[in-house]
């Protein structure tokens, strides 16, 4: 399944790119795209398949596909905004801190992204708990 974000989607939750910038959202998309497939998979969870399903719902009901560009288009912005990495910055006596993450020149989706696109996923967090004690009432029904 080719990449559901574009350079367009970029713009409409930023602004206008120069030509330079276009190429690399689009690179940075790409990137964004594999690392978000090859995530899912390494959960057991085939996210093109997931995607076509979703599709074949009526329109008002499909919003997995929406979710993954917008997680995908955070993570461009997130390093596209701030190049340098910056996470603080003072003036007197001049300090700055960087954010390690985006100065690596890494992309990343955080916690709450990635949550967000798990089905089943209703409650942050319950994901992947297993409730000990979800039969316990029934082991006293007999």
């Amino acid at each position: 399944m080719p990449n559901p974000a574009t350079t367009a989607d970029v713009e409409a939750r930023w602004r206008p790119l120069s030509a330079q910038e276009t190429i690399n959202a689009q690179t940075f998309l790409d990137d964004a795209w594999r690392m978000l497939r090859r995530h899912f998979t390494q959960l057991g969870i085939n996210l093109d398949e997931l995607i076509d399903t979703d599709n074949e719902l009526p329109a008002e009901e499909r919003t997995l596909q929406a979710e993954v560009v917008r997680v995908l288009v955070a993570a461009v912005l997130r390093t596209m905004k701030n190049p340098d990495g910056l996470s603080q910055e003072s003036i007197d006596d001049y300090t700055y801190k960087r954010d390690e993450a985006v100065a690596a020149g890494l992309l990343y989706f955080t916690d709450d992204e990635l949550d967000g696109l798990i089905p089943g996923s209703g409650e942050k967090g319950r994901a992947y708990m297993i409730d000990p004690l979800a039969d316990y009432a029934s082991r006293f029904d007999s």
